[in-house]
This record gives C-alpha cells, structure tokens and sequence, in this order.
C-alpha cells in the first residue's frame, strides 16, 4: 500500500474550528454529522447508528464529497431506518451507491425524517484499510459546531523514517462560511508559514493535504513538531468544523484530532459567564453602563441561578464601584428550592461566601455528591450588608468554572437573611 494513497484519503474530522470543542459523552442529536466517510481502493468507512427510543425512526442520509475528492458535491442516498433500541451499521459503498469511478471522501449529515424533528440517535464512524489499519470519528450532533476560535495540537512533519505527515480540513454547515487556517509553533506561539483563508459554500468540505505545503512552511522539506492549527471564522458566527490528521509511513497509522475552543460559542457552557456587564472577562471589570444589576429594597436579596456540572471548581465575584461594593455581599446555595436552600457547605480552603463577601470559591464534589449525580441549577445571593443601606447600588457578577456554565439568570427576590 503506497502512503500518498492513504494521505489522499485518510480525512479527519475534528470539531469546528472556530466552532470546535471535544465530543462530549452528551452525543445524541436529530441531526448528526459524521465527519469522515470514505470510499476508495484502500480504505472504506463504516457507520452505527444507535437508536435509543422506543419507537423506529427513520434518517435521511446526505454525503457531501469534499472539494478535492473527485467528484465533489451532495450525492443521493437511501434512507436509513432504524428500528427501536437497535444499532445499525452501514457503509457509504452500500447506501450511496452507485458511487463514480474514484475514490471519494467527505461527510454524511444524518437527520431524522419525521415531519417533526426530534426523535435523538447517536453516530459513530471507523474507517480503515482491508488489514485493519486506521481511524475512528464520532457522530456530532450539529450543534456542536459553531464560530469561536479553535485548535488542533500536536501537529508534526517529519521527512526521514517513519515519514510524518499533517493533514487539515475546513467544513461548512447550513451557511456559506470565510475561514482562516493558521500554524504555530506551539512553544513560542510564532507563526509557521502564512495564512490559508477561502470561501466554503454550505456543506463543502477542503482538504489540505501535507498543511506545511499549502502554508509555504516547508519549501527547504523542513521538519516541523509541536504545532498548533488555528481556525477561525473570518464572515461572522457561522459554525466551521475544522480537524487534523497525522499519519506515519511504517505502520500507516493515522489520527483523528478535534480542533478545540473554549466554549463554542454557547452561551450555556461559559467558562467565564457574566451579568450586569458590558465587556465580560475584561481585565478591569466594570458595572454595565446601560444594563447593570439593581439593588432596590435593601430589605430584600436578588436570587440569581446557574447550571453546575460537577465535578467542578467555581469562582465567583461581585462587580461594582469600590463604595458600592463594600456595601454589599454574595453566597452560594446548592440545588434544591431557588429561594430557600441553604448555603452550600464547604470547608478551607473553600468559601462559599456569606456575610460581608464579595467572593466565593467553592469545589463542587464529585459527580454523585450532588443531586444524585445530574447536573442542575445552584444558585446565588447577593444583598446589601445593612437592611438600613442606601439605595439603589449597581453591580454585576462574573464567574468562572472549569467545565462552563450558563450566564447567571435572576429569579425573584426574597428576604434579606444573612
């Protein structure tokens, strides 16, 4: 087996890019994208597909073949149906044939055919060679895919024995889609070569095959180790699925590599979430000039909630002018009754604040340490230090988290009680 041929095929998909974050084991969808098919004289991929309802269902199934396969664009294939707690496996040979003469790669978009959209499966997807040899890539459901900037590390080109090779794609969703592809050295950050920016129109798929050729990097055939490929979205918020690939000669082994961001683009996994703020995560942070978070009746607390997923460590801060915030406090209260609940209990050198502090930090516990192991709302107090205080006192809250949360959403008010 010649190893151009397999570098000519051997597509991976890693999430988007400037969209991209890593599969989470949340992975069902009504509509799913698998990142990689392909069909050729030395590989082919095969599908699952695992419906977990009650009921069958029943998926329309679109190939989009990249740009650089040779005939690219949708092409027709059979519907799939599922029946009820099954899992069904099936070929892009077998589902979409008869395909052209060639070897073809790309994506398959799977959606569920109902008139109502909203019966879940989940994809997965294993491509590799007669004898064994290669790669697998999971179904995303689609909206895992969006515009924030993201990175897949690791990246290497080495000319002698075992040749290494990095190989990256660039692939649109629904919308037309600019994009700019860039390689740093991932210990100094410097750039590697220059830009490749494009245009895709809606489900084109790009290839760049050996990426230190098409960025000028490697016009001495120099080797390269420990890079970072950059995509970012250059047209607005449209979602970029963005991947990389590294192969070796000896073995023909190969990889699947996610370009990763922060949080997608999702206001609901914020790894910094903000309220009553204009610039979120600013170095400075300052109350809203147009839209902060009110005080009105010193008697009363606001009650703000939040969804926590634990285990997890959570830091959050109150914002406000330096006077106005030594007149104010914050806690923490764990799932339970928005406005009854009481504080989260803690220990050093946790804090889930309380009387007279502005700030908390606390480490949830494990996952089954809190409400029996699901994810859910906590929620948060802020009140003036004297029921007496002057008002109104303006303030916004930040917090950070290391798995993301949600923007924190005020619930009502209740009594001033600590």
């Amino acid at each position: 087996m010649h190893f151009a041929r397999i570098l000519l095929i051997a597509v991976t998909l890693a999430g988007g890019a400037r969209a991209a974050h890593a599969q989470a084991t949340a992975g069902a969808g009504s509509v799913v994208v698998v990142p990689l098919m392909a069909e050729t004289s030395s590989y082919s991929t095969e599908v699952t597909v695992r419906n977990p309802n009650a009921t069958p269902i029943t998926l329309n199934v679109k190939f989009y073949e990249a740009t650089n396969s040779s005939a690219p664009g949708l092409k027709a294939c059979t519907a799939l149906t599922v029946a009820a707690l099954e899992s069904k496996p099936f070929t892009l040979a077998a589902q979409c044939a008869p395909l052209d003469p060639g070897g073809h790669f790309g994506m398959i978009v799977l959606e569920d055919s109902a008139a109502e959209r909203t019966n879940v499966f989940f994809a997965y997807s294993r491509t590799q060679t007669p004898g064994g040899n290669g790669f697998s890539a999971e179904g995303f459901p689609i909206g895992a895919f969006s515009g924030a900037s993201a990175d897949a590390v690791g990246l290497k080109r080495q000319a002698a024995a075992p040749v290494y090779q990095s190989n990256c794609f660039v692939g649109a969703l629904g919308e037309a889609v600019g994009y700019q592809l860039v390689l740093r050295n991932g210990t100094t950050n410097g750039l590697i070569g220059t830009p490749m920016t494009g245009t895709l129109q809606p489900f084109e798929m790009k290839r760049f095959l050996d990426v230190f050729g098409p960025n000028g990097a490697n016009a001495a055939n120099t080797d390269f180790s420990n890079v970072r490929a950059n995509f970012t979205v250059t047209s607005g918020g449209q979602a970029l699925i963005g991947f990389c690939t590294v192969q070796e000669s000896t073995f023909f082994g190969n990889d699947f590599r996610i370009a990763k961001s922060i949080d997608a683009a999702n206001n609901g996994q914020r790894r910094v979430a903000c309220i009553g703020q204009d610039n979120c995560g600013a170095p400075i942070p300052a109350v809203s000039v147009s839209d902060p978070e009110t005080i009105d009746d010193a008697t009363l607390r606001r009650v703000y909630s939040l969804i926590v997923t634990q285990p997890d460590f959570i830091r959050c801060d109150l914002v406000a002018a330096p006077a106005d915030l030594s007149r104010l406090q914050m806690r923490l209260r764990g799932p339970g009754d928005p406005f009854a609940t009481g504080a989260f209990a803690t220990a050093l050198p946790y804090d889930s604040g309380g009387s007279d502090k502005t700030s908390l930090y606390v480490f949830t516990g494990d996952r089954n340490a809190v409400n029996n192991g699901t994810a859910t709302r906590w929620f948060i107090d802020v009140s003036t230090r004297d029921p007496g205080a002057t008002v109104p006192i303006d303030f916004g809250i930040t917090c950070r988290s290391g798995n993301g949360t949600e923007v924190p959403w005020f619930r009502g008010t209740a009594v001033n009680d600590f």
